[in-house]
């Protein structure tokens, strides 16, 4: 019987290491997806503008060259039409650079400086191994229908692969993102 218990507490102990804290450092707290804001003041963007979001995607040299750059800008796509869907915002994806469409709306050109995805297979199956999940990026809201700019805002999303499987991986940073974003055109005046 103590053979069973001292087995049980041997495998207890093991499982519970792969979640510890590193020397040196302190205790993780609760996971949650960061996603800082340098936000002088509100955007200055019309209700009419509000109503419609187009999304371009580009980046730097290393982004947008990286095997997994097509995934990362699907996540961003999938990600943005769920939350316009639920806001009522009309939602689309353009190619290539950003220019005026000539409808009333908002264009959100995203310059993704760097970014390293990490999903959820790979959080589960590899825990700590597996990496930070980060976010570089700089968004530029400008008039859908003439080209004049709104404003920017820096989003940079990190987590910590000490939270072991709870860490919040790249579509919870998109995810992050997309909250701002779509909260930015919810304040229009």
């Amino acid at each position: 019987m103590k053979t069973l218990a001292f087995i049980a507490l041997l495998g207890i102990a093991v499982l519970s290491g792969c979640a510890s804290t590193p020397p040196g450092s302190t205790a993780p707290q609760a996971s949650t997806a960061t996603a800082t804001v340098q936000k002088p003041s509100p955007l200055p963007i019309p209700a009419a503008s509000a109503k419609k979001l187009v999304l371009v995607m580009s980046g730097a040299k290393a982004s947008t060259e990286a095997k997994d750059w097509a995934s990362f800008k699907e996540e961003w796509r999938a990600t943005f039409a769920a939350h316009a869907k639920e806001a009522g915002v009309a939602f689309a994806m353009q190619d290539g650079a950003a220019r005026p469409a000539g409808d009333a709306g908002t264009l959100l050109s995203v310059y993704v400086n760097d970014y390293r995805m990490v999903g959820i297979g790979a959080r589960i199956f590899l825990g700590v191994m597996s990496g930070n999940a980060y976010i570089d990026a700089k968004a530029n809201y400008s008039d859908l229908k003439a080209g004049s700019s709104f404003g920017s805002r820096d989003y940079n999303t990190t987590s910590s692969a000490w939270h072991g499987i709870f860490a919040k991986m790249t579509p919870q940073q998109v995810d992050a993102i997309a909250s701002q974003v779509f909260s930015e055109l919810k304040a229009t005046p």
